[in-house]
């Protein structure tokens, strides 16, 4: 067969076939005889847009299930955990599971293979929102939304002081059998990396040395600077904490630490908004992030690792999406700037143009003239932005789908309008539509996310590929609204 009759579907079959280790090249030999530039360039692009894979600067890959699989790493309850009898899963597992696993459906088992109980928590949002920070600020809402329907109203804001009701693991028996103290952990070895399985046993702390904790902040810096000079604002947190993993050069170090206490003891890694989402930077000498360590136990250290301009206070006054929201707007970053690009896309040059696609012919008007100019303010530069930087060539081939999305979106708005503008409250049918549009928005959000993406160009196959997962989705939400009926 020759290079240019190789398919996608060839691809990916040679890439199933090709085991836990190999090397891009050893996929294209499998593939044709000889070489081709052309071949290798589209089998590095599959390995590369499949996050089922690990490669370095040489296209040495391996799986991530072979590379997590038989890992161990520490969980660090804190006193609050430990005086509650409980352990959050949130962010503790990313990303030693996949993406499909449910953070609170993982399988945490004890040595004997019994599985650790779970139970219902309800407490405040700023005392458990520190627990989930590097599920990334996208996913932190979603999660909390989707782990128990009791938490509908994130959905539409919250304050730190409102009740949220979270599943955790019942970990009081082990705590009082190892008179578990702050400092202690969970060692965990991943026992089935595909369905989310994590074998834990107790590990003093005085089996760990200060000068270990150090050795293992220093091993993650340097990883994490890796990972940050390939990738810079890419990736979402949890993708950037899987690569931190890859690229460590020394495992026994890395594995003394956890997560919890390298966010809160790197003086090189922060927690930070980068573009539309929040990620992990690497900050120069100068740049020394503060961490606070005081605690009362009452208990909001969540609130200190919040980078600039991610607020868990009710006043969204600095929060254009917010105060977006507040509008009659609920849009994500990347549903904004998909507006903006399918505008830049269609020759518009000219703010106004760009704010009519966005509010349509709603009305748009805060009482409050401030807010009013924060938000405008700040569209008008994001767009200024998104146009300065607009390539047309490699935006051409995506624009169409990005055009089906945002008319999606629309429709989204449009439906949720109709039902703010009921005198009575949704309804449990009305509510259920609304869950379900929700699952919808995210998927299509996914889909938005790579085709915003300058760097994303994608062949006729995968543009079939997403254009399929487009319309499917549309469809759902067709059936959810009512399609066009949802806009009488």
């Amino acid at each position: 067969m020759r290079a240019e009759e190789i398919t996608s579907i060839d691809i990916e079959n040679a890439l199933n076939n090709a085991g836990d280790k190999f090397t891009a090249a050893s996929v294209v030999k499998s593939l044709i005889s000889g070489t081709s530039e052309p071949l290798r360039r589209r089998v590095e692009r599959a390995i590369a847009g499949d996050g089922s894979y690990f490669y370095d600067d040489k296209w040495s890959c391996c799986t991530r299930k072979s590379f997590f699989s038989g890992k161990s790493f520490l969980i660090t309850p804190d006193e609050w955990e430990i005086a509650q009898g409980v352990l959050f899963p949130g962010h503790r597992f990313v990303p030693f599971v996949p993406e499909t696993v449910f953070p609170s459906t993982v399988k945490l088992l004890y040595r004997n293979g019994h599985p650790a109980a779970q139970k219902k928590l309800i407490s405040p949002l700023g005392t458990v929102f520190h627990y989930h920070i590097l599920l990334g600020s996208e996913q932190i809402f979603d999660f909390m939304l989707a782990d128990d329907p009791a938490n509908e109203s994130l959905a539409n804001g919250a304050g730190r002081t409102d009740s949220i009701t979270l599943t955790v693991y019942d970990l009081q028996d082990f705590y009082r059998e190892h008179d578990f103290a702050f400092g202690d952990a969970l060692k965990c070895t991943v026992r089935d990396f595909s369905a989310g399985e994590i074998v834990f046993e107790y590990l003093s702390r005085h089996d760990r040395s200060e000068k270990e904790r150090e050795k293992a902040i220093a091993a993650l810096d340097d990883s994490a600077e890796s990972v940050w000079d390939k990738f810079q604002d890419y990736l979402d947190i949890p993708e950037q904490l899987a690569w931190i993993m890859y690229f460590v050069k020394s495992e026994k170090n890395a594995a003394n630490i956890s997560w919890d206490e390298f966010i809160a003891g790197s003086e090189k890694v922060q927690l930070r908004p980068e573009g539309d989402h929040a990620v992990l930077t690497v900050a120069s000498a100068v740049e020394v992030p503060e961490h606070h360590h005081d605690c009362d136990c009452g208990h909001d250290h969540g609130h200190d690792l919040l980078p600039d301009g991610l607020s868990l206070s009710e006043d969204g006054e600095a929060d254009p999406l917010k105060l977006l929201s507040e509008a009659g707007f609920p849009l994500t970053q990347i549903e904004v700037d998909g507006f903006m690009l399918d505008a830049i896309y269609g020759r518009e040059t000219d703010f106004d143009g760009v704010r009519s696609r966005i509010f349509g012919h709603a009305e748009f008007d805060f009482a409050d003239e401030v807010k009013q100019a924060i938000l405008l303010n700040y569209l008008e530069e994001r767009f200024e932005i998104l146009l300065e930087n607009y390539n047309r060539v490699d935006d051409e081939i995506k624009a169409e789908l990005r055009s089906q999305i945002m008319e999606a979106v629309q429709h989204r708005l449009d439906y949720l309008a109709a039902l703010g503008a009921l005198e009575h409250e949704p309804g449990e049918e009305e509510q259920k539509k609304m869950r379900e549009l929700a699952d919808v928005s995210v998927k299509l959000g996914e889909v938005l996310r790579l085709l915003n993406h300058p760097g994303f160009t994608p062949d006729q196959k995968e543009l079939d590929r997403l254009g399929e997962l487009i319309d499917d989705e549309i469809n759902r939400q067709d059936e959810i609204t009512g399609g066009a009926d949802a806009d009488q």
